[in-house]
């Protein structure tokens, strides 16, 4: 039996997957290889023991136009009522494990603690999915944004080798 929950998480999948995600494809976003962690922020507490948020329904799929950040879609947090399938949450993510950022991007990003461990950086906004041609717009302005904010504090991502990604 499919629960309230899973099901507004899945039109909220089915409304990206089919209106918002080919949009910003189009746009040059892909599909990475590095997926979104799941965090302590992703649990409840309930009756007294600590359970997931999430569906088993959820993705972790991350998308990239520039490293170092990502966006994430997430679905499965947010209100359950009549209409909250028109709303869900898109992450910017910056995947730098137990780093420090740059003081200046502290408040822009906010730490999501990671269920093994450490954190990493993430800035969360509602996106209201009623019309997705304004969603993609308004992913995209916030994307490069922040963009803009992470490049100009030099922040780059360090692959397994040591060098530096650009």
């Amino acid at each position: 039996m499919i629960t309230l929950r899973e099901r507004i998480e899945l039109m909220r999948q089915g409304i990206l997957r089919g209106g918002v995600i080919p949009k910003l494809e189009e746009r040059g976003f892909i599909v990475s290889n590095w997926k979104r962690p799941v965090s302590l922020e992703d649990m409840e507490l309930r009756d007294d023991r600590w359970s997931a948020f999430y569906s088993r329904f959820t993705s972790w799929e991350t998308y990239y136009r520039s490293e170092p950040l990502y966006l994430y879609f997430n679905t499965f947090y947010g209100d359950v009522h009549e209409k909250a399938h028109r709303f869900c949450f898109v992450e910017y993510l910056l995947p730098f494990k137990s780093k420090r950022i740059p003081l200046k991007l502290v408040g822009t990003f906010s730490r999501l603690n990671l269920m093994g461990g450490g954190y990493i950086w993430k800035r969360r906004e509602v996106l209201d999915l009623s019309e997705p041609d304004g969603t993609v717009v308004e992913i995209e302005l916030k994307y490069a944004e922040l963009h803009s904010l992470v490049t100009a504090e030099g922040l780059v991502l360090v692959g397994e080798d040591g060098k530096k990604d650009t």
